[in-house]
């Protein structure tokens, strides 16, 4: 077996590790999400990135020796590749998931602090028409209950 064989096969191998992993942090992810739990999301993300760095140097690695092998080499590995790929889809699908939920949360927040504290969007003039940058107004809250 020769060396290009070797390493591709063990690329395949750390890949499917850290999509694995990936896929586990990913749901770690989630549920801290809706925990609401900030200090463990910025720890999960961190792990996140780390192995989306990891799995990306495997991936163009294994993208070099794939264009160099012959197809009667890549044979015994199709089984392989086309189980990494459905893994990937499965954190890519789970990646949409926890953007789609940011985004609907994120947009309800704003609506929420708009309603609250209403800002004004049109331009305002002075008496004498210059032009003037709205103010936030001003916001008491009566925490007596």
């Amino acid at each position: 077996m020769n060396s290009l064989v070797t390493e591709f096969s063990l690329i395949l191998k750390n890949e499917d590790k850290v999509l694995t992993e990936l896929s586990e942090k990913q749901k770690e992810m989630r549920k801290v999400l809706m925990e609401k739990n900030w200090d463990g999301l910025l720890k999960v993300m961190s792990q996140v990135n780390n192995l989306s760095e990891s799995f990306q140097e495997f991936d163009s690695r294994r993208d070099e020796i794939q264009e160099q092998l012959k197809t009667e080499e890549l044979k015994p590995f199709l089984e392989s590749i086309s189980a990494l790929r459905s893994k990937l889809l499965k954190c890519k699908v789970e990646n949409q998931v926890i953007s789609n939920y940011v985004t609907v949360t994120r947009q309800f927040i704003a609506e929420v602090v708009e309603k609250a504290l209403p800002q004004t969007r049109n331009k305002n003039y002075t008496k004498t028409g210059a032009l003037t940058q709205p103010q936030t107004s001003s916001v008491l809250v009566d925490v007596r209950g």
